[in-house]
This record gives C-alpha cells, structure tokens and sequence, in this order.
C-alpha cells in the first residue's frame, strides 16, 4: 500500500515558530514606522493603531497558518508592545532605549497617560479605545478560523 507523506508540511511548533518571527519582525516594521510618521508631524493617528493590529495579525495567520488559540494570544500581545513601543518613539525618539532608567521613565509616563484618559477628556478615552480595538483586531485576525 502506498504511504504518502508531505515531508515539506511543517509542525505545530515550527508554524507557530514561523508565526512568532514574522509576527515580530512586523510588530517591528510598524512600531518604527508609525513612531517616526508621529514624532515628524507630532500628531498622533488614532485609526493606525487599528490598521496596525491587523496587519500584525495578517502577518501572523499567512506565516504561522494556525488555527490553535496561541496564535491568537500572540498576536494580541505583539499589538499591545507595538502600541507601547511606538508611542516611545513618537515621544521620546529612539533614545528611551539608551538606558534603562529613561525607558522606566518612558514606560511610567505612558502607562500614566493612558489611565488618566479623563484629564484628555473624550480624546483620550477614544484614544484608548483604538488601542484596544486595534488589540482585538490583531486577535481575531491572527489565525485561521
């Protein structure tokens, strides 16, 4: 009896492998991307963040190509650091990461202003909200249902 095997199928952990250095290097693209457009025009685009969040997790399903929920987790979590990260760069500059002490600084001061969104009155709480819509997005979209 003939045995076929697709010896050029990849494994669970070798998709979810691939999944996490694509969705990476994405995250990465975009986190620079969008932190040098708002720090040179020093507005901030609240509809990116969604955009961004689903190009992460587009990224994620056509590398990884999973249907497990890990993908989905990993995809909502590489959209949350994206977020924070390119809101560091979009105020600091690449220098939050010269040291240690300054990216504390950095991470403190967001996280401030993201949870004192009523002193940013209704701008800030849609602001928040893109965020984490963009989160949601990037969970949806990064696996194959």
């Amino acid at each position: 009896m003939f045995q076929v095997f697709n010896k050029g199928a990849l494994t669970r952990n070798q998709r979810f492998a691939r999944a996490v250095v694509f969705g990476t290097l994405a995250s990465l693209g975009l986190c620079l991307v969008y932190g040098l457009i708002s720090s040179s025009m020093r507005i901030e685009f609240s509809y990116a963040f969604v955009l961004m969040g689903y190009l992460i997790g587009l990224a994620i399903q056509k590398m990884g190509r999973g249907v497990q929920v890990q993908f989905s987790i990993l995809g909502a979590v590489l959209a949350a650091l994206t977020f924070v990260f390119a809101d560091l760069i979009a105020w600091y500059g690449f220098s939050v990461f010269t040291s240690l002490d300054f990216l504390i600084f950095g991470l403190r001061s967001w996280l401030n202003v993201m949870m004192n969104f009523t002193a940013g009155g209704v701008s800030g709480l849609l602001s928040l909200l893109f965020r984490g819509f963009g989160v949601i997005v990037a969970y949806q979209n990064s696996r194959i249902v």
